[in-house]
């Protein structure tokens, strides 16, 4: 370990020899243009040239100019979150030389109902989309297109009933090893051999299709409690190789090297027992982050910062958990820890995140938020859990942290439920699941541990959904389900679906005692009276707070945290 942080303190910035691009020799992908004619700003234009009037699949059937509004919101308002694809979009070729690839951006846009008409259109899409999903994952070998698709998939996943049921971790499995199977992660050209079965694709598209998998798998694994899985040296290398040789934006470059720096320290994080070294190795791994900020330099945007204040939420909570003797040292990781899970929760409830362009200032922010990618409210779920189980109900926390905690808590709370799309989805439920939580008494936290602690910093979300099951007296445990059990009956289905589900609507039930835990299915959250003036916490303020809590002028207390005033974002 001694020699771990000596290279780390002595870490200079290796850059390889630059590798000589060459223009590849296979045909290019159809609907790609040349290797570099390519525009570097996070934005795509969309080709309508060689339309048909109308595209099917399946018995699913949707017009020309649907699909022409359906690209021009990807293109704008998705595309430059994750911009791996051409930025010169043509639908027609699309269509006819990656069909998969079409109907997946359809799917996504429509899942996340960016217009009111887009969640009856799923509807219809749903379940011709999943039939091709399913045969296309499981078609050897998986083309380029298709892991293009499945990366944005990862990103853009369905909502579903319950969060173990999201299936885009499974995503990440096929896309990562139909990745490798096609050599995206090696940086020397190759041609298309029959022996592979599949095209090899453009350089700029491997290489843009590599950062997105990467981007994409390690986002998520950290969220699901599971270390990245390309780490290795010569993988590393690659990355940083292709963000310095290809031409991508330099806010898409910044967030791939914020994980990079994730891939290289966690395993290390997390092999390292003595308490002492790991708080100077987050110390390190901390500095090395904020560096990023001048070796990779873009506008400082909410996204950006953004980007940082996740990866130091996962780098301080997978520390903080497995800190159990040395309370001096924990305390220190979760003061710095607070702050970042507050600015969490600000940036979030600004707005900032999503894209605003001018063809679409009609939509208001509720819609807009609808195409951020997944990970942000994931991030925003992990940061307020971090609030209240440090410093919300820590009885040792001081009351000025216990008053701000809380505070942020409602705002989450708030933002959750006005973001929620349809009854009882995943924003509903995550809201409803801060509400249960802040409703408990205080507690010892350096001495209550934790149900689940070996998934890195998604432990404190597992543990709480768990925490949230028995104040429902809901089974924390999984039983073996025979092949009966998998068609429940009706009466039986919302116990089923007890994961973090909201209650059902219309039951009105007077306030109970806070020592009393009602049943899901006498909570009425759809009243919204009720939750904006919800006293979350059953307490009063033991001190007076600022006039401008949510302004700026509090962050001064948080140092280099503190943003530098309104134009910090232009």
């Amino acid at each position: 370990m001694a020699r771990e942080l000596e290279a780390l303190r002595h870490h200079k910035e290796e850059i390889g020899q630059k590798s000589t691009v060459s223009p590849s020799t296979n045909n290019e992908t159809t609907f790609e243009s040349p290797e570099y004619a390519l525009e570097v700003s996070g934005t795509a234009v969309i080709s309508e040239f060689g339309m048909k009037d109308q595209y099917k699949l399946d018995t699913f059937v949707i017009d020309q100019d649907t699909v022409i509004e359906i690209f021009r919101i990807f293109a704008l308002l998705f595309y430059p979150h994750l911009p791996v694809l051409n930025p010169t979009i043509s639908i027609s070729a699309m269509h006819d030389t990656s069909p998969f690839l079409f109907w997946t951006i359809i799917a996504i846009v429509t899942s996340h109902a960016m217009l009111p008409q887009h969640a009856f259109l799923f509807e219809q899409l749903q379940e011709p989309f999943l039939a091709t999903l399913r045969i296309t994952i499981l078609k050897a070998p998986v083309p380029l297109q298709a892991i293009q698709a499945l990366t944005h998939l990862i990103v853009w996943p369905f909502t579903t009933e319950r969060q173990n049921r999201d299936t885009s971790w499974l995503y990440c499995g096929v896309a990562i090893n139909a990745a490798m199977y096609m050599g995206l992660h090696h940086s020397k050209p190759t041609q298309s051999y029959r022996s592979i079965g599949v095209p090899a694709g453009s350089l700029r598209a491997r290489a843009h299709t590599w950062l997105g998998c990467f981007l994409a798998s390690t986002s998520l694994g950290m969220h699901v409690g599971v270390p990245p899985s390309v780490n290795g040296t010569t993988e590393l290398a690659t990355i940083e190789s292709f963000v310095r040789n290809y031409p991508i934006p330099s806010e898409f470059a910044y967030h791939i090297m914020v994980h990079h720096t994730l891939a290289r320290f966690t395993k290390v994080v997390l092999e390292n027992s003595q308490e002492v070294v790991s708080h100077s190795l987050v110390k390190l791994i901390d500095t090395e982050l904020d560096a990023l900020k001048t070796r990779y330099p873009t506008p400082w945007t909410p996204r950006a910062e953004m980007s940082v204040l996740i990866a130091k939420i996962h780098l301080y909570t997978m520390t903080i958990i497995r800190i159990q003797l040395d309370l001096t040292t924990r305390e220190v990781l979760m003061k710095n820890g607070f702050s970042i899970a507050l600015r969490i929760v600000y940036l979030i409830d600004q707005g900032g995140i999503a894209y605003r362009p001018t063809e679409y200032q009609h939509l208001t922010p509720g819609f807009l938020q609808r195409a951020i990618p997944k990970n942000y409210f994931r991030a925003l779920v992990l940061a307020t859990i971090f609030l209240v189980r440090f410093f919300a109900l820590n009885i040792n926390a001081l009351p000025e942290e216990q008053e701000i905690a809380r505070n942020h808590v409602a705002m989450a709370q708030r933002y959750l439920k006005s973001g929620s799309v349809s009854k009882g989805d995943e924003k509903e439920r995550a809201a409803f699941l801060l509400e249960r939580l802040s409703q408990q008494r205080p507690v010892d936290v350096d001495h209550t541990k934790l149900r689940i602690d070996d998934r890195m910093g998604a432990s404190l979300v597992y543990d709480a959904i768990t925490m949230g099951h028995e104040l429902r007296n809901v089974s924390v445990e999984v039983e073996e389900e025979s092949t009966e059990d998998h068609i429940p009956e009706p009466s039986t289905n919302a116990n089923a679906n007890a994961d973090l589900q909201a209650p059902m609507p219309h039951t009105n039930m007077p306030a109970l005692p806070m020592s009393a835990v009602p049943d899901m299915s006498q909570v009425d959250i759809n009243d919204t009276n009720n939750i904006d003036n919800m006293d979350m916490f059953g307490g009063q303020m033991d001190f007076s707070l600022p006039e401008d809590l949510w302004g700026d002028s509090v962050w001064g207390m948080f140092g280099a945290f503190a943003p530098s005033g309104p134009g910090m974002y232009q």
